[in-house]
């Protein structure tokens, strides 16, 4: 039998790390995020939505856009139990493009709810040693 060799499997998803906003750009955020909610609530499509609102920043714009399509499949599809079919068609977007976001939201919560694991229960020690 041949053997066969083990190689490490690279993760599909990028490291990331959460931004922290200068108060000028928490307004941007927070003002953005409203006006996409207002388009999105008035039936325009997720790309009509973000062009609603101009952001000059393209990084900020970028991390903004991301956070906002996380929030509405947070919403539509845990919160209300919409499809990612159904929020993928309402949104006017690829099928792939909510998967991949909702995947990577829920790569964040895991990573987060196990750092601040690791934080809360760095100094616990075992009663028991086997």
């Amino acid at each position: 039998m041949k053997k066969k060799d083990k190689v490490k499997k690279k993760s599909d998803m990028p490291e990331f790390s959460f931004k922290e906003f200068t108060p000028e750009e928490s307004n941007i955020y927070e003002e953005a995020v409203n006006k996409y909610r207002e388009a999105i609530a008035a039936g325009k499509t997720l790309k009509q939505a973000y062009e609603s609102y101009s952001i000059t920043d393209p990084n900020l714009k970028s991390l903004i856009q991301a956070d906002f399509l996380k929030i509405l499949i947070a919403e539509s599809h845990f919160g209300k139990g919409q499809s990612l079919e159904e929020v993928a068609k309402v949104l006017d977007v690829s099928l792939d493009l909510i998967k991949e976001a909702q995947a990577r939201m829920l790569q964040e919560a895991g990573i987060t709810a196990a750092n601040q694991f690791g934080q809360e229960f760095s100094s616990f020690e075992p009663k028991t040693n086997d």
